[in-house]
């Protein structure tokens, strides 16, 4: 197959990091796989097998298959020459997400819960693509001796509302005075066309530190140096740093935003209905408390989401592509 994706660029996001995984497995097979993006050059942060190409050479060759998920670049899809064009939802609620419903493309989500949104909210199918992990880069690590402390780690884009960074705090601060060994640790790296620092905007009377821009090849080390992960998210598509502290056998406490095809309250991960600090609390201190729960909850999120590989969301989208675009 040939197979085209159009992306806004080729930085550290979760939804770029879905494109050069699925795209390194589909290479591998045999499959022709490209990357638009405005300049066409290879990502720095991660090794791609396919092709990247700037936006100047789209509509210069057919392609059977087209994929795209953000809505910024849409004009550029549509001078993408294929015999079926796919968008992918891997968020909910954008500003166009019933403009995009409309158009004549076959739809993909990224998660249970965003399929189910697509096919009740604009009756049209949404073919089932979860996210994946690859082990290569997540997996349990042993952690490092230190002080006797209990670290609770949270992904740390705070210019990002959605991703709920200060509900994880305010969950944590209000734990502090009666469990004074909490530590948080936060991570992020500098993206975006401004590229703001977000250490400065982090308050709080909690002990923590803040990685910045680490490579791929330590994230496994910093996920496995953690007692607890939380995600406070919401509009999530797929969870990826859910998904990756699972991988690395970190118990998770999440929102049910982006981890519905994962976790499972009181079996795989504890859930929450709701990104409120009180409710977040509450399943962080049943962790502090039990070491058993951390234990067995990490064991059980790392079991089940070994299931979520790239390989297998290349499986179901060879079946996909070759149904809907009657492809040999």
């Amino acid at each position: 197959m040939k197979i085209a994706a159009v992306l806004p660029h080729v930085e550290i996001f979760g939804g770029v990091r879905r494109y050069l995984e699925i795209g390194n497995e589909f290479s591998r097979r045999g499959n022709y796989f490209v990357l638009f993006h405005p300049d066409g050059n290879k990502p720095e942060w991660l090794h791609f097998k396919g092709l990247t190409q700037p936006f100047s050479s789209l509509g210069k060759e057919k392609f059977d298959i087209g994929i795209c998920s953000e809505y910024s670049v849409l004009p550029y899809f549509e001078k993408l020459e294929t015999k079926a064009k796919f968008f992918y939802f891997l968020l909910e609620g954008h500003k166009q997400e019933k403009e995009v419903a409309r158009r004549n493309y076959f739809f993909l989500g990224n998660s249970e819960g965003i399929c189910r949104r697509i096919e009740k909210k604009y009756k049209v199918p949404c073919l089932r693509a979860p996210g994946g992990v690859n082990p290569e880069f997540f997996y349990p690590v042993k952690r490092e001796n230190g002080k006797e402390e209990l670290r609770i780690l949270c992904y740390g884009r705070i210019f990002r509302k959605r991703k709920g960074v200060q509900y994880v705090i305010r969950a944590v601060e209000g734990l502090y005075r009666k469990f004074p060994h909490l530590k948080l640790i936060l991570f992020d790296s500098l993206v975006g066309e401004d590229r703001k620092d977000p250490r400065p905007k982090i308050k709080t009377r909690v002990p923590y530190e803040f990685h910045l821009n680490l490579p791929q090849s330590k994230m496994a080390w910093l996920y496995s140096q953690a007692d607890i992960f939380v995600s406070a998210e919401w509009r999530a598509g797929w969870s990826n740093t859910s998904a990756e502290a699972m991988a690395c056998q970190i118990p998770v406490v999440c929102t049910r935003s982006g981890t519905r095809d994962f976790a499972f309250h009181d079996k795989t991960a504890l859930v929450v209905p709701f990104p409120l600090p009180l409710l977040l609390r509450r399943q962080i201190k049943r962790l502090i408390k039990d070491e058993e729960l951390r234990l067995r909850i990490g064991r059980a999120g790392n079991e089940k989401i070994r299931m979520f590989s790239w390989a297998s969301l290349v499986d179901k989208l060879e079946e996909i592509f070759k149904q809907q675009a009657k492809l040999k």
